[in-house]
């Protein structure tokens, strides 16, 4: 299974930059709002819980005494996308996130809601740098996920990735705006 691979990947990585579109970030999530990113899918209990479990379970990454560099690059519309109107659930997962930003090795960028168009809308991705120099990406889409890591792939994605970060704001300016989106789902 795709997953089983991309996680032994995660854990050995020495950086980590993953962009999202329409969630947070599973390495930020928290258990609530990993759970929600679930609902409406065709699994039973156990399923979800198994699930919620293993993505909650892998945020130990970060907290290691080695952590990898993580950078998280979020668009705006994340932030403010409620979750059938739970305020209490977004405020507890901003707060996370904010927490989670605080982390040495973490950094976490949002891009505004104005800047309009940019090539993160072709949807989300992961890049990993493993000890070896390898590089790999994880690449999301409705049908299935899949591990990239041709040569050719892994370079559109880096220089995706580095137009992505340059519309983001910088660590600073994310936190401000991480923190007044939070005071909004209150």
């Amino acid at each position: 299974m795709w997953l089983r691979g991309w996680i032994e990947w995660e854990r050995e990585a020495t950086a980590l930059r993953w962009y999202e579109l329409a969630w947070v970030p599973g390495l930020l999530q928290t258990e609530a709002y990993a759970r929600a990113t679930l609902a409406g899918e065709s699994l039973t209990a156990d399923e979800t819980d198994r699930l919620v479990s293993s993505r909650v379970g892998r945020q130990a990454i970060l907290q290691r005494d080695r952590p990898p560099l993580f950078v998280a690059v979020m668009d705006e519309s994340v932030l403010r996308r409620h979750v059938d109107g739970d305020k209490a659930l977004m405020r507890e997962q901003l707060e996370r996130i904010i927490a989670c930003a605080q982390l040495p090795a973490v950094q976490v960028h949002v891009v505004p809601a104005n800047v309009g168009m940019y090539p993160g809308l072709g949807g989300p991705f992961i890049l990993a740098d493993l000890p070896d120099g390898v590089r790999a990406a994880h690449v999301d889409s409705q049908v299935r996920a899949q591990i990239v890591d041709g040569t050719a792939d892994i370079a559109t994605l880096a220089r995706r990735w580095e137009r992505i970060r340059g519309k983001a704001l910088s660590e600073e300016q994310s936190l401000d705006l991480l923190r007044e989106v939070a005071r909004s789902w209150m």
